[in-house]
């Protein structure tokens, strides 16, 4: 359910970082994803839902209808989405998203947060098995208006931050009880270099001297970065292609999903995120400063805001920006990759 205006990937970056319990592992990585890849890599694509469908709707005990099943582009691991509907204790035949096979971490993120119904849709069904296999997955509502985007008339960050200033809060009682993932920051660096002399790079000169004025000071980055505290459980996947409204356009509140990315850190991580989708448009943003308000937005909710917040979102801008070039098939936009220059060269000097 991307948003098409939101489609920049992250380089350099790990969105798990601090993975715990509710934090789980990369779809890829799953048993569920390599079961679900096994059944549909031998069905062809788009049959795997079909096969287990007839098992799904057993499990729902009949209350989901057929499903519509469907393949997204990002989707990996043999993972498919459907539409139908479930028939609540109520009996109205509600409109829902299908899902399988999620991470773990996904499913049990959902359950955990079910009591808010302003923070994620609601779960009708769910489980970590289907047809004798360690396969997760999920049926959930199927919000009406969305994902966020222009319809909402330059409400839509505002909408965001709203939501994940609601997530910090339904997530604040669940105990952090997980190490934080490190990147090989080192490696990344040396393969930035590399990058920029193996490949026809626009603006290649200019890449290498910030690089080079970057080995000066990017250890000093890592190490603000790595000492941030880590007392939050942050989304790790904020945009505005992951979050929807039951309500139209331009009202609210907005409801976020995709919740396999949950990690620990510090909510910086998810601001410098969706602050970095718009390096090299940032016009898009219409004025907004997503950290800042993000920042701002945790003070008038009660949520802590440390001193130090200022110097962790340029540390970690820094490091995202110098990691572009070492990521290039993941995004190698023009525009993207100039931004991402144009943030390092104010880093080093």
């Amino acid at each position: 359910m991307a948003d098409e205006q939101n489609t920049a990937s992250v380089p350099g970056d790990e969105p798990l970082e601090g993975a715990g319990v509710l934090g789980g592992a990369l779809p890829e990585d799953s048993p569920a994803a390599h079961q679900a890849a096994e059944l549909s890599g031998s069905m062809g694509r788009g049959s795997f839902g079909t096969m287990l469908e007839p098992v799904l709707r057993s499990v729902c005990e009949d209350r989901l209808s057929e499903v519509g099943w469907f393949r997204t582009d990002w989707q990996r691991g043999g993972a498919v989405t459907g539409y139908a509907t479930y028939t609540d204790d109520d009996g109205e035949a509600r409109p829902v998203v299908v899902k399988m096979p999620v991470p773990p971490c996904e499913l049990q993120w959902f359950r955990a947060l079910q009591k808010f119904d302003d923070v994620v849709p609601r779960l009708y069904a769910g489980g970590d098995v289907l047809g004798g296999y360690d396969i997760a997955w999920l049926v959930m509502e199927r919000l009406p208006h969305g994902p966020l985007g222009t319809n909402w008339g330059g409400k839509e960050f505002d909408l965001l931050i709203e939501a994940i200033g609601r997530f910090y809060q339904a997530a604040s009682d669940i105990p952090i009880n997980t190490e934080p993932y490190h990147r090989d920051w080192d490696g990344i660096f040396d393969q930035a270099r590399r990058s920029v002399r193996a490949h026809a790079l626009p603006e290649s000169q200019r890449w290498s001297k910030a690089l080079k004025k970057a080995h000066r000071k990017y250890k000093d980055w890592v190490v603000t970065w790595n000492d941030r505290p880590l007392e939050h459980w942050c989304h790790g996947d904020l945009h505005l292609g992951n979050a929807m409204t039951r309500i139209e356009p331009p009202e609210g509140p907005a409801v976020l999903f995709d919740l396999a990315k949950v990690c620990v850190s510090h909510w910086v991580q998810d601001g410098v995120y969706l602050e970095h989708l718009y390096w090299g448009r940032s016009s898009d943003l219409g004025g907004h400063k997503l950290c800042k308000e993000l920042a701002h937005h945790r003070k008038k909710i009660g949520l802590p805001v440390d001193n130090g917040w200022s110097e962790l979102a340029q540390a970690k801008r820094a490091l995202l920006a110098m990691s572009v070039p070492a990521k290039l098939d993941i995004d190698g936009n023009a525009h993207y990759v100039h931004g991402a220059l144009e943030i390092l060269e104010r880093a080093v000097e």
